[in-house]
């Protein structure tokens, strides 16, 4: 999948972004656009999250300088408690990054992610979703294929301990009438 840009790229997603969502359990879950201030305590996530761990550097990237990212973070009480990377692309949405802190896993916090960057993107005209998940994380897997990701193919040793991902993709056009 190449990326291609446009010479005058708006913004993929507006930088004022906010969504309340109430969690199965009845909490109010805020997802909203990261921003600068955020980066520290994603990253601290991140590392908690993962052996192979973003940069802070990465991160800030993605916030201030990519065109093309769509980064959100999901916050209960003023607490951060997961985030996304997205990049929205032409007509597709490539899913780079979700996390959920593990105080806070199985809530439905990881759904509510990834439901609003589909939604978003949908409405902004993407076709296509794309993402890569280790072939060991069942949980994972299962999350995407509820929201009817299916397998695509894998990428060998595409992780730095040499684990192969399961690349998996999701059509997200108007449905065909049968």
């Amino acid at each position: 999948m190449a990326v291609r840009l446009r010479e005058k790229t708006r913004p993929a997603f507006p930088k004022t972004f906010r969504r309340v969502v109430i969690l199965p359990d009845g909490e109010e879950l805020l997802v909203r656009r990261m921003v600068s201030e955020d980066i520290e305590t994603v990253t601290e996530l991140e590392l908690l999250c993962f052996k192979d761990a973003w940069s802070e550097k990465h991160f800030r990237h993605e916030v201030e300088n990519s065109r093309v990212s769509v980064p959100i973070v999901a916050e209960i009480k003023g607490e951060m408690v997961g985030y996304m990377i997205s990049w929205f692309v032409e007509d597709e949405i490539h899913i780079a990054n979700i996390a959920v802190s593990p105080l806070y896993r199985k809530r439905g916090i990881g759904e509510c992610l990834l439901r609003t960057i589909l939604e978003e993107g949908q409405k902004r005209g993407r076709v296509f979703a794309y993402l890569e998940v280790r072939v060991s994380n069942v949980a994972a897997i299962q999350l995407y294929k509820k929201f009817g990701f299916t397998a695509a193919g894998i990428r060998s040793r595409y992780y730095q301990n040499g684990e192969d991902a399961l690349l998996m993709e999701k059509y997200l056009g108007q449905e065909q009438k049968s």
